[in-house]
């Protein structure tokens, strides 16, 4: 798909966006380890009812319904929760970005969150790594690398702005964090590599490859300093001030993934089996009985 573009880089000082993040919890005790599971959604739309919290806003969609006791409904749940395992190494998001309905002023960060940072209830959005998508028009979208707000206020360093104009307005991505990675060959900016701690990349159809670190900003204390030491979890992050569902749709095939499995006929109840996966409060609580 041919589309005018232009390729830059965001000065420190600026702002594209202004975001809000959560805190949320932990994700249900977790079985094996899967080859992959599909992470397919909308921005900003409420999955999550009754996390409405008389402010208009739409959290981000980190934890499994129902989640753990203690946790504000000011948080969306979502069901099931999707997280990745402690020693992924590489962890690679192939999907689409459906812009088909998106309109301008449209924003969103999608995709993996550091799982210890959230199981503590800290603010989850400057500990992760992320594809920055905002439309600067109805037919022009900004996409990136991100790993959350940076001292300058900046959300996004490298980056295509892509025209839409006589387009299926459908982008092919591949998303990949990758742990293992040197810093120093990927950061845009030398001041980033001292907290730097792996590298993203993110292919978007036939466009140059954009490669970028991530590393931690702030709220480390629950991971070390290392994000994703616990692993990830997925999730997306919209504008504070949305009032309704944003028209980017994501679909994205994410592995490796962690199965998410009951450990007690506890874990089924009150709604709990959705988490899980399952059709029926019955069929978790075999499961249990199973695995026992």
């Amino acid at each position: 798909m041919k589309k005018a573009i232009l390729t830059g880089i965001l000065a420190g000082a600026s702002i594209l966006v202004a975001v809000t993040g959560s805190p949320v919890a932990a994700a249900p005790s977790a079985g094996g380890t899967d080859d992959s599971s599909q992470f397919a959604g909308t921005v900003s739309d409420i999955v999550d009812p009754a996390a409405e919290t008389g402010i208009p806003r739409r959290w981000m969609r980190h934890v499994g319904d129902p989640a753990p006791s203690g946790y504000s409904h000011g948080y969306q749940w979502g069901a099931p929760s999707l997280t990745t395992p402690a020693d992924a190494g590489v962890v690679t998001l192939e999907g689409t970005l459906d812009l088909i309905d998106a309109a301008a002023g449209d924003f969103g960060l999608i995709g993996l969150v550091d799982t210890a940072t959230l199981a503590a209830g800290e603010r989850g959005l400057n500990e992760g790594a992320y594809i920055y998508l905002t439309m600067s028009t109805a037919n022009r979208a900004i996409v990136g690398l991100s790993d959350g707000r940076g001292a300058g206020g900046e959300y996004v360093q490298t980056f295509h702005t892509i025209d839409l104009t006589g387009t299926d307005r459908v982008l092919d991505v591949t998303f990949e964090i990758d742990a293992d990675a040197d810093p120093t060959t990927c950061a845009t900016a030398a001041a980033d590599v001292a907290t730097a701690e792996g590298c993203l990349t993110l292919q978007i159809d036939d466009l140059t490859l954009l490669t970028d670190s991530y590393g931690s900003i702030t709220n480390d204390a629950a991971n070390g300093g290392q994000e994703f030491i616990a692993g990830g979890t997925l999730g997306w992050d919209g504008l504070a001030s949305a009032t309704a569902a944003t028209g980017i749709d994501y679909d994205f095939t994410v592995s490796p993934t962690v199965v998410l499995e009951p450990q007690s006929k506890a874990d089924c109840k009150k709604g709990g089996w959705e988490a899980f996966g399952f059709r029926n409060q019955g069929q978790c609580v075999s499961s249990v009985a199973k695995n026992q």
